[in-house]
């Protein structure tokens, strides 16, 4: 078993703030804080896991108590004994408290009873609070006199990675510094010096992977990489390894994926993500790295020098390449499945089975065949309400439609995601969705280049970019009711109709013998891969 003093991420933690990485800002504002004696009452430290805010607590902590100094009067940590006590965690000046155990009122109020004494060796008494957010609400309200007026000699420093969950009344009292994440390049340098110091070897596709595994945490980083080492077969540490050991997915492979299913392959889909769960890629993870890779898929659309990022491999670049054909509405389409499907995967009992279907749906979606899907559903009457023209269109452009017949509001449903899919894969997506919520599409058929549309405000302001957008190509008629069903109003009419039909069903009338009051609040049509398989 190794020694504490053999991990890495224990061996390699800061002691002083040289040694800190990635947060200039704070160690600058610290050190000059300290050296013009403006010492705040409290500190508050903020960021994700691993990135040193106990480190950082810890190293102010030895900067207010050093005794030892340079030939500049700055703090000499490496020569100061209560430096050193502070690290070795002995000095009775120095409390750590870890706030997710010891979060009660009774906690804070033993803590404000002993601030009034005096320190036994340093200048300042200091106390370290980890995970601050998990105090109670009562023990937060206790703190709060004596962090606005602490005795001169105490000094509060706290820690969270959930600044949202502090109260305010807290954060007023601190001066806050958000420590930030390592990027990508100090982060690989520094594990690159690491590994030469500890003669491990490595490739640098392997200490890229750790990089992004590690998502900006020192820590983290620093694990992985200690994991790695024990874990390796051979001298040098292998990109298959890290894969294997961390649960990852080959990247290679989740580009795959998301050609398939941008191209509608769906027996390669299926045949793909057996593939990696055989290997032991988590489902969860799947479906976040893909998510990843479609925001990054955005983001080229933006800016075409991303592809030129020193910490692309030759795989991310052939891929950024394949993925900038596809616009961004259709990219849009793809992100939205994905996150519905997150949401659908951790819920699930069977998440394997959930992300085939989600990935089946997505694909389908973003695939032609499902606006040809829409097309043919069938048609019935409708009575539409008086309306008038809208102002905002030329007369040339408002030619008559003759009103549709009527349709049920699954149809309609669809009739408004065929509309949506076609207008967001050609032209804004942002614009899609100001005509989701404002408007109601009665008839659309890009074929028969025909659209007419009920909108509630004359004033409508997407009437002229929808003109630009479609020019002349389209018969269009943008007509004012008083009253229109938007597609979130028309899912709600859907759903009460799934609701009325079931409540009807055999199998409810059977839960009703049981359970005489019971009622459905809620239902959902569960999706099909292929709509004509009962």
């Amino acid at each position: 078993m190794k020694h504490q003093s053999d991990i890495l991420a224990l061996k390699y933690r800061p002691t002083d703030f040289k040694d800190l990485i990635g947060q200039e800002y704070l160690v600058e504002t610290i050190q000059k804080s300290i050296e013009l004696n403006k010492i705040p009452n409290a500190y508050i430290f903020t960021g994700i896991r691993g990135v040193g805010k106990t480190t950082t607590a810890r190293i102010v902590a030895k900067m207010l108590n050093c005794t030892a100094f340079d030939q500049n009067n700055k703090p000499d940590l490496s020569r100061c004994d209560q430096a050193k006590a502070i690290s070795e965690d002995r000095h009775p000046d120095v409390i750590e408290i870890d706030a997710a155990s010891n979060t009660s009122v009774e906690n804070a109020r033993e803590i404000i009873e002993n601030v009034k004494y005096n320190p036994v060796l340093g200048k300042y008494k200091v106390y370290i609070i980890d995970e601050v957010h998990m105090l109670s609400k009562s023990a937060f309200n206790a703190l709060l006199k004596t962090l606005e007026e602490p005795p001169p000699h105490s000094k509060f420093i706290f820690a969270t990675t959930e600044i949202s969950k502090v109260p305010i009344t807290i954060l007023s009292r601190c001066q806050r510094f958000d420590l930030r994440r390592i990027d990508k390049k100090t982060l690989f340098s520094f594990l690159e010096d690491i590994a030469k110091k500890e003669k491990i070897s490595i490739s640098k596709e392997a200490l890229n992977l750790i990089v992004r595994a590690s998502d900006g945490s020192v820590r983290d980083s620093l694990s992985i990489l200690d994991q790695s080492n024990i874990f390796k077969s051979q001298d040098e540490i292998q990109v298959e390894e890290i894969i294997n050991m961390l649960g990852f997915a080959r990247q290679s492979d989740l580009y795959n994926l998301s050609k398939y299913i941008l191209e509608n392959n769906l027996p390669e889909i299926i045949k793909m993500l057996n593939d990696m769960y055989q290997r032991g890629s988590e489902t969860s993870k799947i479906i976040e790295d893909l998510m990843n890779i479609v925001n990054w898929s955005c983001k080229l659309k933006i800016d075409k020098n991303l592809i030129n990022d020193e910490f692309n491999t030759e795989e991310d670049n052939q891929f950024a390449s394949y993925v900038t054909q596809y616009d961004h509405g259709k990219l849009n389409i793809f992100w939205q499945s994905l996150m519905k499907g997150y949401d659908e995967i951790k819920i699930s009992p069977h998440p394997h089975t959930t992300l085939e279907m989600v990935l089946l749906r997505c694909s389908f979606l973003l695939s032609d065949q499902s606006s040809e899907a829409s097309d043919e559903k069938k048609k019935s009457e409708i009575n539409p309400t008086p309306s008038k023209p809208s102002p905002i269109l030329d007369q040339a452009v408002q030619n008559k439609i003759d009103a549709p017949e009527s349709l049920s509001p699954k149809d309609r449903i669809a009739l408004h995601q065929k509309f949506f899919q076609f207008y967001g894969q050609n032209f804004s997506p942002l614009m899609a969705g100001i005509i989701m919520e404002n408007c109601e599409i009665i008839e659309f058929s890009e074929n028969e280049k025909k659209l007419l549309m009920h909108v509630v405000n004359e004033n409508f302001e997407g009437g002229e970019e929808l003109k630009n957008n479609l020019k002349n190509e389209f018969q269009l008629s943008i007509v004012v009711k008083e009253n229109i069903d938007t597609l979130e109003s028309i899912k709600m009419l859907y759903k009460k109709e799934l609701i009325a039909i079931e409540t009807q069903s055999e199998d409810f009338q059977k839960v009703l013998a049981k359970f005489p009051n019971a009622k459905i609040i809620d239902i959902e049509e569960v999706e099909r891969g292929d709509q004509n398989d009962g």
